[in-house]
């Protein structure tokens, strides 16, 4: 386990277990992991850094650049980075370290272990993940900007932010594989030099960094957010905005204020989000895959931006808390709605009603009258004799 936590100006990291199963190898904060699809939000910044340069048209249809591939147009970035141009290939399992180099195209016609890229859904119309569709949208991006995304990436992110240990290294340089975990164990079971797959699909999941330098890369986006920076403000907002099903460019967005994404590859877990109000993201990351550990660090993570995230707030008085308390009425419309507000051991709690039953959740302060759900990503703001939650605003009973 490697986790990274920036909070204004403090960096905190933690760092247990071995890097490499079965050996005396200690984490520490500089060791590289694999991303998995965390690699789609690095993608994307990378790309709209060329369309805040006016090197890229985002909304142009770049069927053209691609004809091979799109049999009916068009076909657009904010299309494929949102995972709405119904294309198949929700994701990719790697191929042993050593495995014979595949070009993009390779992928795509379904030439390694994945099927044909095809579309399979309506263009347009529904949310469906596809690591397919970001597999041709880096071979568009790599065709209009005659360079590699590893050394875009690298001219684009890497430098600007002064990172030493993140990159699209596939397969991995050799002088890196000493200081780099290895997956779960790959190592046993396939090569025990390089206990990690290799990913031709490098947008998709082909990224190795530090949670160090991927909390620096959030910080980032969210000042971008919020006054501009890496890129320009307008840019960074359209990134973030949900396009359809919480997704925006290359990242979801939940609560209206918090970028998100996690990633899985062979043998490697990662969870990364950060505020687009404030200074602060973490990072987790592990060296093994399984279903029990991918809810278990995404917890882990929640916990430790919610924990942050309460400790830069104001603190409300008892006083204040009580007079949020009591009965809300219920919107019609609502898939899901805050039926009561209440204190208990001297905390604030909500009871949800919804479309699976109902829940209660513990309240936290996020600001001035706005109060997150310990554990998820509501956000509720009260108001004079109501409260707002989910865009919709309920009178106190």
């Amino acid at each position: 386990m490697s986790i990274a936590i920036a909070n204004g100006d403090e960096l905190e990291t933690y760092c247990a277990g071995s890097g490499r199963y079965g050996q005396d190898f200690p984490v520490n904060p500089d060791m590289l992991f694999q991303a998995g699809s965390v690699s789609k939000p690095m993608f994307a910044l990378t790309l709209l850094r060329y369309v805040d340069k006016g090197l890229i048209d985002l909304d142009a249809d770049i069927s053209g650049i691609v004809p091979e591939f799109v049999k009916k147009g068009p076909v657009t970035f904010p299309a494929l980075l949102s995972h709405t141009a119904g294309y198949n290939l929700h994701g990719f399992p790697g191929y042993p370290a050593k495995h014979e180099p595949l070009s993009l195209e390779d992928v795509l016609n379904g030439k390694g272990v994945t099927p044909k890229l095809r579309r399979i859904r309506p263009y347009g119309k529904q949310h469906m993940y596809s690591g397919g569709g970001y597999t041709l949208a880096e071979l568009a991006f790599t065709r209009i900007t005659g360079t590699t995304l590893r050394e875009a990436f690298r001219k684009e992110v890497v430098e600007p932010l002064g990172l030493k240990r993140t990159g699209f290294f596939q397969p991995l340089d050799e002088e890196l594989v000493g200081g780099a975990a290895f997956g779960g164990r790959l190592a046993e079971k396939e090569d025990p030099a390089h206990g990690y797959h290799y990913y031709p699909e490098h947008a998709a999941a082909g990224l190795w960094t530090t949670p160090t330098e991927l909390v620096k890369i959030g910080r980032a986006l969210s000042k971008s957010y919020r006054e501009g920076g890496l890129l320009r403000k307008e840019t960074a907002r359209r990134m973030l905005t949900p396009f359809m099903d919480s997704y925006g460019l290359g990242i979801q967005s939940f609560r209206g204020d918090i970028g998100y994404h996690d990633g899985w590859n062979e043998g490697f877990l990662t969870t990364w989000l950060f505020s687009l109000r404030e200074d602060l993201c973490v990072a987790v990351m592990f060296n093994r895959s399984t279903d029990e550990l991918d809810w278990k660090q995404s917890y882990i993570a929640i916990e430790l931006f919610q924990t942050a995230e309460e400790d830069l707030a104001e603190k409300p008085s008892k006083r204040s808390l009580k007079a949020l308390c009591g009965k809300y009425e219920h919107p019609d419309d609502a898939e899901i709605c805050v039926d009561e507000v209440f204190m208990q051991d001297g905390k604030l709690y909500a009871k949800f009603l919804g479309d699976d039953g109902e829940f209660t959740g513990q309240l936290y302060p996020i600001g001035k009258k706005t109060f997150g759900r310990k554990g998820g990503f509501a956000k509720i703001v009260f108001g004079k004799d109501c409260l707002t939650f989910n865009g919709i605003t309920c009178k106190k009973l």
